[in-house]
């Protein structure tokens, strides 16, 4: 898999098609692989990226303090790297919020933005901020696979799946306690409707996390309606990567017909 210097940080990215280019972006305890499975049913006329975010899979460099605007900057200067100007944005759970940062950091550079379980808009609630929980996935493997597993009911055990839990759980603490502490603080709320580019909404009906409530407060901030697919929990991208697609497809082609 290929790795590119932007900045500070190696990193390491999958890169599969060529066209118009698309940057997926994992979520929190997780890596690019998580995109695997819609990156390999893409059709012709895209290429979709997806890089590991700092402190995760196997980019190298060191940390920063993982506020939205440095993991957005992280995602514009790993763009800048690849010759890429204007891009499609495509962000899951952590990552969705890193997009969305990244369209408000830059939106001339953003010709769609779609998010698969969005996070709170207006902050991190208080009662899932539990830093506590971060060192316990850490320190205990077995309880971070089930964990994650929780999160993601739906997925097939199989051998990609065993392959993201062990490379999730080598991610560095302080890239999850930064995330949560990241989360609690980004609130840009209806500002979001600000970044103009067409957007797309998208949660899983099962979601034990990021609710459904959660994922309509994120559409409505954004002036569009919520798309919810039945049966699946926090990563349809893994449980049901065709019906993502589904809904993504379509979406990518309004930057045509705009």
């Amino acid at each position: 898999m290929p790795v590119i210097q932007a900045g500070d940080i190696e990193v390491h990215y999958l890169d599969v098609g060529e066209g118009e280019p698309i940057i997926f972006v994992h979520g929190n305890w997780a890596s690019c692989g998580w995109w695997l499975r819609v990156l390999e049913r893409l059709p012709a006329g895209y290429r979709g990226l997806a890089p590991d975010l700092r402190g995760r899979g196997a980019t190298q460099g060191p940390d920063h303090d993982y506020r939205m605007p440095a993991l957005a900057a992280d995602l514009w200067r790993f763009a800048d790297a690849l010759g890429i100007q204007r891009c499609h944005l495509v962000g899951h759970s952590l990552g969705a919020a890193v997009v969305l940062q990244a369209a408000l950091d830059q939106p001339d550079r953003v010709a769609t933005i779609a998010v698969l379980a969005p996070p709170w808009v207006d902050g991190m609630p208080d009662e899932v901020y539990q830093p506590d929980r971060q060192q316990l996935l850490k320190d205990n493997p077995d309880f971070f696979a089930q964990a994650i597993r929780a999160m993601a009911p739906t997925a097939p055990d199989d051998e990609l799946w065993r392959e993201l839990v062990t490379i999730g759980h080598s991610q560095r603490l302080s890239a999850a306690n930064g995330a949560i502490n990241a989360l609690r603080e980004w609130k840009p709320g209806d500002r979001l409707r600000t970044i103009g580019a067409p957007a797309l909404v998208m949660g899983g009906e099962l979601d034990p996390l990021v609710t459904p409530e959660t994922v309509k407060r994120a559409a409505e901030a954004l002036g569009v309606e919520p798309q919810i697919i039945a049966g699946v929990g926090h990563s349809a991208n893994l449980e049901a990567p065709d019906r993502f697609l589904a809904l993504l497809l379509p979406h990518l082609a309004t930057a045509r017909a705009s």
